[in-house]
């Protein structure tokens, strides 16, 4: 298991932490989540997630007992 972490490469939209056997598997993960967010009305849009699945995000994976550090900026 390792951590992925989707990271936008600017403002506005949402970050996702997850973990998961493969990056695949993580993807999905996501991907489930934004479609129950945006299925349960909890106030998301389709812009929180409008660039998810393309390159605007970059993607951290982080092994067991490695520390991550964001700068929330």
């Amino acid at each position: 298991m390792k951590l992925y972490a989707f990271q936008p490469n600017g403002h506005g939209e949402k970050s996702f932490f997850v973990i998961a056997e493969s990056e695949k598997e993580a993807r999905e993960f996501v991907s489930k989540k934004i479609a129950e967010l945006l299925a349960n009305g909890e106030g998301y849009s389709n812009y929180d997630f409008s660039s998810w699945g393309t390159d605007y995000y970059r993607l951290e994976v982080f092994e067991i007992g490695q520390v991550a550090l964001n700068d929330n900026d």
